[in-house]
């Protein structure tokens, strides 16, 4: 069993801040025995390594964010948060099944950076034990500003296979 970092916020406090009340907040709920780890591929490194190894490449839009709640840990008062779960529209997919709407899992083991919403990213996802798509680190969401170059590279890998 894989666990990962938590970050314990009381249930009176919403996700920027705001009070609310205790259970009133997006949650998603997570079996503790999925794992995250991520597999490894020779050359994971490189761009065309991070292309063969995910599941999806894929330039979206996040439209959504939701805490991915742990509640076997969570207790009344504190909500054990494990990371984020990102719903987003795909603007271009370079792999993986092609579809408008998508989901994906950003934990806090793997990353401590929020993406944002609004913003458009490159995803480098693959699925965890049960199918879900998530990211293995904080370079499988490149935000588009930082992407110029990488756009043209992706074309080419994709090409390529």
């Amino acid at each position: 069993m894989a666990l990962g970092l938590l970050f314990w916020l009381p249930a009176s406090l919403a996700e920027d801040g705001a009070v609310a009340e205790a259970g009133t907040e997006a949650t998603t709920e997570v079996p503790t025995e999925a794992t995250t780890e991520p597999t490894s591929v020779a050359g994971a490194d490189t761009l065309a390594g991070r292309f063969a190894e995910a599941a999806l490449v894929a330039q979206v839009q996040i439209s959504g964010i939701h805490r991915d709640i742990d509640n076997a840990l969570s207790e009344p008062g504190m909500v054990a948060v494990r990371g984020y779960v990102y719903s987003a529209v795909s603007r271009r997919v370079w792999k993986g099944e092609v579809t408008q709407l998508l989901a994906f899992r950003l934990g806090l083991d793997a990353c401590q950076n929020k993406l944002r919403e609004g913003e458009r990213y490159i995803i480098f996802a693959s699925p965890d034990t049960y199918g879900r798509l998530q990211l293995a680190s904080c370079e499988a969401a490149v935000p588009e500003v930082d992407a110029a170059s990488m756009l043209a590279q992706l074309d080419r890998i994709a090409k390529q296979g």
